[in-house]
């Protein structure tokens, strides 16, 4: 095999080895970052709460997406905030954010207020799809109504400030980004208890 032939061929599959071993981060029966109970965790390596690439794709509330990043941000976040209120589409910029985000690789993307239904769900399927294949797990935040395969998204989060045994916003978030065991619907607060 000439010289050139071989460094070609070793080069391809230096480049392709690691390609192949991310598919592997993606559970073929679970949501990316669907946690249950330590016996099903996958192995990971956990992230600082200050080194986490959060981001959070907004909904048609302002007001209420805005206590959520601060309730993250008072737990040591800094998530990345992706608004889509005021556009011509929320659902379908939210749908575009979710691509962006996994292109980047975020930690995790929460979603606030998606909205599936019969004319969207295609598109939130393939967005979701997406961060899914980039092994980015997915939790929505108060979601009005959620895509059929559970296995897009690792976790829904209703705000409940109301509720003392609700789990501070922020450690969920975490919970889910690091994999750690958790409930699949969580009660949350944006309240520092």
């Amino acid at each position: 095999m000439p010289l050139f032939a071989r460094r070609a061929f070793y080069g391809m599959t230096a480049i392709a080895l690691p390609c192949a071993s991310l598919s592997g981060c993606v559970p073929s029966n679970a949501a990316v970052g669907d946690t249950q109970s330590p016996g099903t965790a996958v192995a990971h390596s956990m992230e600082d709460r200050d080194s986490l690439s959060i981001a959070m794709i907004g909904s048609d509330d302002v007001t209420a997406d805005s206590r959520a990043m601060d309730a993250m941000k008072a737990g040591k976040l800094k998530p990345v905030y992706i608004t889509v209120s005021g556009t011509v589409d929320a659902q379908s910029t939210a749908q575009q954010g979710v691509r962006d985000m996994a292109q980047r690789k975020a930690d995790l993307i929460v979603i606030a207020g998606i909205d599936v239904d019969k004319t969207n769900a295609e598109n939130w399927n393939d967005a979701l799809e997406t961060a899914r294949k980039a092994g980015v797990p997915v939790a929505l935040l108060d979601p009005i109504a959620v895509p059929e395969d559970n296995k897009l998204y690792a976790a829904t989060m209703t705000i409940n400030d109301r509720m003392t045994e609700a789990t501070p916003l922020d450690d969920a978030v975490v919970a889910v980004a690091n994999n750690d065991p958790h409930d699949r619907e969580m009660l949350v607060t944006t309240i520092d208890h």
